[in-house]
């Protein structure tokens, strides 16, 4: 079954949206933060200042902001077809 057939069929119980819905949002959060903390352990060993913070910072961000984009798209189509089916 693919992702439109999902959405137009989802039967599940609001709390398996909800969870779903945090799943998504943590995900998000993860991908901002952890290359970030990757960096800066890197920079510890390596003995740099914040250079790879910052890389790691700009691929978080980016990687976030493809997942956030991700997220708004699906939540616009499920609310489009709800309206659609009223």
């Amino acid at each position: 079954m693919n992702e439109d057939q999902q959405e137009s069929e989802d039967t599940r119980s609001p709390t398996a949206k909800a969870l779903d819905l945090v799943s998504q949002i943590t995900t998000i959060s993860l991908t901002a933060v952890l290359p970030a903390v990757g960096g800066y352990f890197i920079d510890n060993w390596l003995g740099t200042k914040i250079v790879f913070i910052l890389l790691g910072l700009l691929l978080g961000m980016t990687g976030a902001g493809f997942q956030l984009m991700k997220l708004v798209k699906k939540l616009e189509r499920q609310t489009a077809s709800r309206k659609s089916s009223k």
